[in-house]
């Protein structure tokens, strides 16, 4: 399906590009010109948008898809052919097409760098029960399809930053059907390398993997996997207590809504932390709070709009929150990661003004 958008945008851009020719040789003033060809791609990007939900099941990733790919290819080479075949050809639409090839670059960058300009996201949060500090790695939305050297650098800064707790709030993997058997040995590999160094590491699925995924990847590992439970251990002299959520598919269930009600009460003492793929996992603790709520999913919207913020985030808490970091809210500071991978699958690969990261939570006494 991801040739099939590239083949639609070039169509796009080529089709348009040939049409404003013929109507400029055929002497229509500039306006018309522009405001019908802009037309014609429009129509263009739809009848594709439509044409693909005959071939595939289209959701709201491949649309988006469609658009971004006619916009940095489909948009330039029109431009391209006007300049080249357009005669005559006024200045105003010269400088248009000129500056259709700004989305070039543009799609350079959010394509092929941004996604891979990967930073450390370090925050400091005080916490009354903490006598000694402790550090937590966070590694959300890994969703990638194997294991490369990106995958593998993220953990190798993450290790060098010498965290106490490693978690993985979930989408650890986005493996194709059919080939997890094949491809969960490298995601294996992956987490033994974080256990080596860091004994403590604690999982919970996403809307990528499941739990039975990640039970199969972290087996005989020492990670733990946690399935609408909550453990107690006892770190640099501090009693803390991580509560882990499952998604069923893309609802928290009523085990979830138990588990985290539960870990959001007055009885357990010590550090109480929260760990979830969605920060929606908020609206579990119902009323109640915990000392941190760590999830993912959001990717910080994966593409960001400068003073406005993420368009998209698929998520109901504020935008603010979901653009990632550290925020209170409901009187429960959550930490949301922007993610080390992106969105697979029928989504653009992309991401712009939201680099990827791993997080680093210091937890501080008072």
């Amino acid at each position: 399906m991801n040739y099939y958008v590239i083949v639609a945008a070039v169509i796009t851009g080529l089709a348009s590009g040939a049409i404003a020719v013929y109507w400029i040789r055929a002497g229509l003033h500039t306006g018309w010109v522009v405001l019908r060809t802009l037309g014609v791609g429009v129509g263009c990007t739809i009848g594709f948008t439509v044409f693909a939900r005959l071939l595939a099941e289209v959701d709201g990733f491949m649309v988006v898809h469609v658009v971004y790919l006619v916009l940095v290819v489909g948009l330039p080479l029109a431009g391209a052919v006007v300049l080249i075949f357009g005669r005559p050809i006024s200045l105003a639409v010269i400088a248009l097409c000129v500056a259709s090839f700004l989305s070039v670059p543009i799609g350079i960058y959010a394509t092929h760098i941004e996604p891979f300009w990967l930073r450390v996201d370090a925050v400091e949060l005080t916490v009354d029960a903490i006598s000694e500090g402790i550090r937590i790695g966070v590694v959300a939305d890994l969703q990638t399809t194997s294991i490369g050297s990106y995958e593998n650098e993220a953990i190798d800064r993450m290790i060098s930053l010498k965290p106490d707790i490693v978690v993985f709030p979930g989408d650890l993997h986005q493996i194709q059907t059919g080939r997890f058997a094949e491809r969960a040995p490298e995601f294996t590999r992956l987490i033994e390398r974080v256990v080596d160094v860091v004994p403590v590491v604690y999982l919970v699925n996403g809307n990528t993997d499941t739990v039975d995924d990640l039970r199969w990847i972290t087996r005989g590992t020492g990670a733990r996997v946690l399935d609408n439970e909550i453990d107690t251990f006892e770190l640099n002299g501090n009693l803390i207590h991580i509560g882990g959520v499952s998604l069923d598919g893309h609802e928290y269930g009523s085990a979830a809504r138990e588990v985290a009600s539960h870990i959001g009460s007055s009885q357990f003492l010590g550090t109480r932390i929260l760990l979830a793929h969605k920060p929606d996992a908020i609206s579990l603790l119902e009323g109640e709070t915990v000392d941190l709520l760590i999830s993912g999913h959001t990717h910080g919207g994966q593409v960001s709009i400068p003073f406005f913020g993420p368009p998209i985030t698929a998520s109901s808490v504020p935008r603010y929150v979901a653009a990632g970091g550290l925020h209170k809210l409901h009187s429960t500071q959550v930490y949301v990661s922007t993610g080390v991978g992106r969105e697979r699958g029928n989504a653009p690969q992309l991401r712009f003004g939201v680099r990827p990261s791993i997080g680093i939570i210091d937890l501080v006494g008072t």
